[in-house]
């Protein structure tokens, strides 16, 4: 029979293996969006005419928030872990 704690410990190691792969497409999500707007700035003229900064601050204010929701990810599971490590101790 399991244990409570052998439950929690499983439940802990499930809940960090989803953070760290929401963590990585988001990471994922926010290299491909720098690359774009890298792109977009490359593509701008200005002798022709041809900016794209709306695009640009849409792509670095995403860019942002994806950077804010992979570190917010990182940090809960740097806590389970350091919880987890405690558990472990007792």
């Amino acid at each position: 029979m399991n244990s409570p704690r052998k439950l929690e410990n499983e439940s802990v190691s499930r809940e960090i293996e989803t953070l760290t792969g929401e963590m990585q497409d988001l990471l994922k999500q926010k290299d491909l969006c720098l690359r774009r707007k890298k792109d977009l700035m490359a593509a701008e003229d200005p002798g022709r005419g041809i900016y794209y900064h709306q695009q640009i601050h849409a792509l670095q204010m995403e860019y942002l928030r994806l950077d804010v929701e992979a570190e917010t990810k990182r940090k809960k599971i740097n806590r389970l872990r350091l919880g987890f490590e405690h558990t472990e101790e007792r």
